[in-house]
C-alpha cells in the first residue's frame, strides 16, 4: 500500500500536478492518521475488554470469599450466643437457693465460658489484590471504599476477642483450678459448688457475659457489612 502511494506521488510530480499533488498528499495524510487512530481504538477496546473480563473474575472471586465469610461469621454467633446463654445460667444459679449439688453441671458451665468464639475470615483473595494494585480494576467506588475498610473492623472485633480470652485466662482459669477437681481420684478435698459463694465469680461471669454480649453485636454490625459487600458485588457481575 505504501508503495503504491510512493509510485502516485512520484507519477504526479514527474507531470508537474502541484496542486494535485497537494491533495492527494492530504488525502494521503488523512488515511494514515485515519488509520492510527482505528488502530488506537481497537487497541483500546481490547485493553478495555480484557479489563473487564478481568474485573468479573475477581468480582466472583470476591463473592466466594465474602460468601464463606458470611458463613464463618453465622457460626461465630452461633458460638458466642451459646457461651453468653451458659453464663445466664450460671448467674441463675447464683440467685437459687445453696442445695445445688451437681457438681459436673457445673463444671460443664465454667468450662463452657471458655468455649470463645474467634472469627476468621478468609482474606486471602483480597490481600492480594489490594497488595497487586488489581482492586483498582473494580469500577464501583463504594464497593472498592467498602473493601478497603474491611480489615479495620475485623481488626476492632478480633481486638474485642482478644480482650475476653485474656481476661478469661487471667480470671476464670484460677477460680476454676481452685475449687475444681481435675483429676477424679485425687485425695484433695474440693466442693466444686462452694464456687456459687464467691462474689468475685459471680463478677467474673458478669463480666464475660457482657464481654460476650458486646461483641456479638460488633459480630452483626461485620455481617451487615458483608451483607452491602455481597450486594455491591452482585450489582456489578454480569449474568
Amino acid at each position: 500500500m505504501i508503495n503504491l502511494f510512493r509510485t502516485i506521488r512520484n507519477s504526479m510530480l514527474k507531470e508537474n500536478k502541484t496542486s494535485k499533488y497537494l491533495k492527494y498528499a492530504l488525502g494521503e495524510i488523512i488515511l494514515v492518521v485515519l488509520g492510527i487512530l482505528i488502530a488506537v481504538q481497537i487497541n483500546n477496546w481490547n485493553n478495555q475488554r480484557q479489563e473487564d473480563a478481568r474485573e468479573q473474575k475477581i468480582l466472583q472471586i470476591l463473592k466466594s470469599e465474602f460468601d464463606y465469610n458470611k458463613t464463618e461469621l453465622k457460626r461465630n454467633i452461633e458460638k458466642a450466643t451459646r457461651l453468653m446463654n451458659r453464663a445466664d445460667t450460671l448467674l441463675l444459679l447464683f440467685d437459687e437457693t445453696r442445695d445445688f449439688d451437681n457438681a459436673e453441671r457445673l463444671i460443664m458451665l465454667m468450662g463452657s465460658l471458655s468455649a470463645y468464639s474467634t472469627f476468621d475470615p478468609s482474606n486471602g483473595a483480597l490481600t492480594n489484590l489490594i497488595s497487586s494494585g488489581e482492586l483498582n480494576l473494580v469500577k464501583n467506588d463504594s464497593l472498592r471504599i467498602t473493601l478497603s475498610k474491611w480489615f479495620g473492623e475485623v481488626q476492632d472485633v478480633k481486638e474485642d476477642e482478644v480482650r475476653l480470652m485474656d481476661y478469661g485466662d487471667l480470671h476464670l482459669e484460677p477460680l476454676r483450678i481452685e475449687y475444681s477437681k481435675y483429676k477424679k481420684d485425687s485425695h484433695f478435698n474440693r466442693n466444686t459448688t462452694d464456687i456459687l459463694d464467691n462474689p468475685k465469680f459471680e463478677n467474673i461471669v458478669t463480666r464475660m457475659r457482657k464481654a460476650t454480649d458486646y461483641i456479638i453485636q460488633n459480630y452483626e454490625i461485620l455481617g451487615l457489612e458483608i451483607d452491602k459487600i455481597l450486594g455491591l458485588i452482585n450489582q456489578e457481575i454480569i449474568q
